[in-house]
């Protein structure tokens, strides 16, 4: 083993030791339908998302404050968005989610084949009846892949999505990820194979000395 595989080695394994979780995004998709994803990563804290109808009240915990919320700033939920759009949305073997938006669930396109989904960040109190929620709206692109940071609006938290085209929600929980180490054989090997490079090492600086 050479000075370079003993390298690559040690370094194997000070990976596998130091690398605690394996999280890779999953797609819930029914019937062809996209209804939600497991894993989405959105600023290191992985989550698992799905596409609902609904009124606000139902949806979020009775949708009064901020923190009844997924993400209770705006910031905040135009990085969800992005990352739905980068890992989510994206055409491949289960389905064209990013070049045909209506195949997610509860979207219904335009003329210009765009839909929408809404994360709310704010509840706006003594706004129209029972107050408003604010929310970050982003196009389900039909192919084209950015993020709007100027979409954004409110709606009555009493609305029933369902009956309202546009505005269907996506609705984040912390996923439920578990380590995933290397199998304890592989580990021994990996240090075995690190140890033994070292041996042979030395043999060969021994024998130039």
């Amino acid at each position: 083993m050479t000075i370079r595989s003993l390298a690559i080695a040690a370094a194997l394994v000070a990976l596998t030791a130091t690398s605690g979780l394996a999280a890779t995004v999953q797609l819930n998709v029914v019937g062809g339908q996209l209804f939600g994803a497991r894993n989405v990563d959105v600023n290191g804290t992985f989550y698992d998302v799905e596409f609902v109808d609904g009124t606000c009240v139902a949806l979020f915990n009775g949708c009064t404050s901020a923190s009844d919320f997924d993400f209770s700033t705006r910031t905040l939920a135009i990085a969800a968005a992005t990352s739905l759009m980068n890992t989510v949305f994206l055409d491949g073997p289960l389905g064209d989610f990013d070049s045909d938006p209506a195949l997610t669930a509860g979207v219904e396109t335009n003329f210009f084949n765009l839909g929408w989904i809404n994360i709310p960040y704010e509840f706006q109190p003594g706004l129209m009846s029972a107050g408003t929620i604010a929310f970050f709206n982003f196009g389900v692109l039909g192919g084209d892949d950015a993020v709007s940071t100027n979409s954004d609006t409110s709606t009555k938290v009493t609305a029933d999505t369902s009956n309202i085209d546009e505005i269907v929600f996506a609705r984040f929980t912390p996923s439920q990820i578990t380590a995933v180490p290397l199998p304890a054989g592989g580990l021994l090997l990996l240090a075995g194979l690190a140890g033994l490079g070292l041996v042979q090492a030395r043999r060969k600086t021994d024998k130039a000395r």
